[in-house]
């Protein structure tokens, strides 16, 4: 059994049975750790000499689903990876900058550079999801941006608690799914499982993506 290693989900090629050595046990044994594991390859490109091939955006949503089959698990992700992404920005917007770069403004900061990235990744992915994205990040950096004009904290102080609560319901979730988390196995899917949430919620009200 061979798998291809890159920076995408994965494609398992079976041997052609009578032409591979080992018992059926071991082959088995085989299955169920890259069932567990999901090394990674390069993604079919959906082309004319392959009509049922998937897009790349739908290999990274089904990989990430496989590490969430239990409701309570991805109710869990639904409530604690916005908390995350929201936590993340609230670090990344307390960063100081250069006072050159502070002048331009306060929304020229580590966040708004952060969001301009992971956009462009997202783009490659799903343009439509991509713009769900930009639009959230928007709506999260303001808040951030008035958090202590509004309760008389700063952003890295709401910020901390939010992500070390959000990070603990993660891993109690996966603990009642019984798997580890996807990113264990590519860092990857700690960008994916933001669109997996988006896309869920696009599919609920007939956006396509």
């Amino acid at each position: 059994m061979t798998a291809q290693h890159s920076g995408n989900p994965i494609r398992v090629t079976l041997p052609k049975q009578g032409g591979s050595s080992g018992s059926p046990a071991t082959a088995s044994s085989r299955d169920q750790h890259e069932d567990e594991d999901n090394f990674k390859s390069e993604p079919q490109a959906a082309t004319p000499s392959h009509p049922d091939a998937q897009r790349p955006i739908d290999q990274w949503l089904n990989q990430y689903s496989r590490y969430h089959q239990n409701t309570l698990n991805k109710q869990i992700h639904f409530i604690c990876v916005p908390l995350i992404v929201i936590s993340i920005l609230g670090l990344l917007w307390s960063i100081p900058v250069p006072l050159q770069v502070a002048r331009w403004g306060s929304w020229f900061n580590v966040a708004t550079l952060t969001v301009l990235l992971t956009t462009i990744y997202y783009t490659r992915l799903a343009p439509t999801l991509a713009i769900g994205m930009l639009i959230l990040a928007a709506v999260s950096i303001f808040i951030l941006s008035h958090t202590e004009q509004w309760i008389g904290f700063k952003s890295w102080q709401v910020a901390i608690p939010l992500f070390t609560l959000a990070w603990v319901g993660q891993f109690i979730g996966h603990h009642i799914e019984g798997k580890r988390p996807a990113f264990a196995n590519d860092l990857q899917f700690l960008l994916i499982g933001p669109l997996w949430i988006l896309a869920d919620l696009y599919r609920r009200v007939g956006i396509r993506y």
